[in-house]
């Protein structure tokens, strides 16, 4: 799987392409982990470019999100393609993750956050 990240401000942007499996699950946990120890919790993952996800994959995308939320940050995933949109949805995860059709929605929903949490 390749993972590429992206800066724009505060919000940063993962995007992953090939295969997100247990091989690969736990560098993407890493590279999150690396993010948040430069406090960068502000994160937008694009999916549409994974073919193919297992349960390890799940779990990471649980897993990040979760000590994402810990830091008060916000994890936003981009759709990801209908196969692996099915798993979310079957597993439940759909409803416990944020998602959004796309990158400019990403975006917006990220900003709005970063600018709710800024001290008026």
């Amino acid at each position: 799987m390749q993972i590429n990240i992206g800066l724009d401000g505060e919000i940063v942007f993962i995007n992953l392409a090939g295969n997100l499996v247990a091989s690969t699950a736990e560098n993407l946990r890493k590279q999150v982990e690396t993010l948040l120890g430069k406090n960068f919790c502000h994160i937008m993952v694009e999916l549409s470019n994974i073919s193919f996800m297992d349960s390890s994959g799940l779990g990471a995308c649980m897993a990040i999100h979760k000590v994402i939320n810990e830091k008060n940050g916000m994890l936003v995933y981009v759709e990801p393609r209908e196969n692996i949109s099915k798993i979310f949805r079957i597993t439940g995860a759909y409803d416990k993750l944020h998602f959004v059709p796309n990158k400019k929605e990403a975006l917006k929903t990220l900003n709005e956050k970063i600018s709710a949490a800024r001290p008026e």
